[in-house]
């Protein structure tokens, strides 16, 4: 009987480890606010906030806050640097101490066309620096994103983007982002994007995300052009 049990217990442990929950088996949700201050004809503020969770509609896995200044030398390049502060847990199945991040990041956008095909490049350098509960870690991320947008009416437009991000002291495997989405603009300075994100990890882990964003423009200039 005292074996029975014990092999009934056995059995229950490793049902349990094996039953475990896979992010790869999940269809989480990243949800995005995002506006963008115009200050002047070359300035602008940027504010972003992202959260991430491992399902549809539940069990957290990452936050992100980011404020920026964009200097605008033309319409098609742009410098942006950014402050932001991020949540992490990156355990789906149990609750296991997070890591913040305060970040510093400085970015190169260009925009032009190829034939007839809009195309937007952008090149990020990311400064970040960690806090664990037993350590606190820095590292470098370089982020490398290809994009383009095809307006199928006044309306309504198609966003398609490819990143790759490298963080060499971590990994030399870079980690892979393809997003497709559809955007529905309700006015000149406000839209909303609902769309699928492809994300291919470092540690090879195969994500697949449903992406919703609102973003919204301002114009505090005093003599709008």
């Amino acid at each position: 009987m005292k074996k029975l049990l014990l092999l009934l217990s056995l059995l229950m442990v490793f049902n349990f480890s094996y039953a475990q929950i896979n992010p790869e088996d999940k269809l989480g949700t990243w949800y995005e606010l995002g506006s963008n201050h115009k200050i002047s004809d070359k300035s602008s503020i940027i504010t972003y906030t992202q959260i991430w969770l491992y399902e549809l509609n539940d069990n957290f896995n990452f936050f992100l806050f980011k404020l920026a200044y964009n200097y605008h030398f033309n319409p098609k390049l742009t410098a942006t640097m950014y402050l932001g502060y991020s949540d992490f847990d990156g355990n789906i199945n149990m609750s296991s101490p997070h890591t913040y991040e305060s970040r510093i990041t400085e970015q190169i956008t260009f925009k032009h066309k190829l034939s007839k095909i809009p195309l937007d490049h952008r090149l990020r350098v990311e400064h970040r620096f960690f806090r664990k509960h037993d350590s606190k870690p820095k590292a470098a991320r370089l982020r490398y994103r290809l994009g383009t947008k095809f307006n199928l009416n006044k309306s309504v437009f198609v966003r398609i983007s490819n990143e790759l991000l490298l963080t060499p002291k971590f990994s030399n495997t870079p980690e892979n982002r393809f997003y497709t989405g559809l955007g529905f603009n309700f006015s000149k300075s406000q839209n909303i994007q609902l769309g699928y994100m492809n994300r291919n990890t470092s540690s090879k882990a195969n994500l697949h995300r449903i992406q919703v964003g609102m973003f919204f423009k301002t114009d505090f200039r005093k003599n709008k052009s």
